[in-house]
């Protein structure tokens, strides 16, 4: 059993693991844009007019979609790939 509380465990459906080679959304799109300024997910909530729940699902679906697993990766992704840039 993994040592982070429950609330706090990542579940991907198998609907969301079909989807996950999928383009980014016009959403995630502006979320990693955000993400990539250097806003923390509380102010990338204010700005999109999100929870910040709503902020850790997106950008659980773009660490997927774009196969990375930290912020870091993420936007280094993005900016190669050039769905952002700064």
């Amino acid at each position: 059993m993994s040592s982070l509380p429950q609330s706090h465990r990542l579940y991907v459906s198998p609907r969301e693991l079909q989807s996950a080679n999928t383009s980014l959304t016009l959403r995630e799109g502006e979320i990693l844009a955000c993400l990539a300024q250097g806003m923390s997910y509380k102010m990338i909530a204010a700005e999109c007019g999100i929870t910040f729940n709503t902020v850790q699902t997106h950008l659980k679906r773009i660490y997927m979609k774009l196969n990375v697993n930290s912020a870091t990766e993420a936007i280094l992704t993005g900016l190669r790939k050039g769905i952002i840039s700064l």
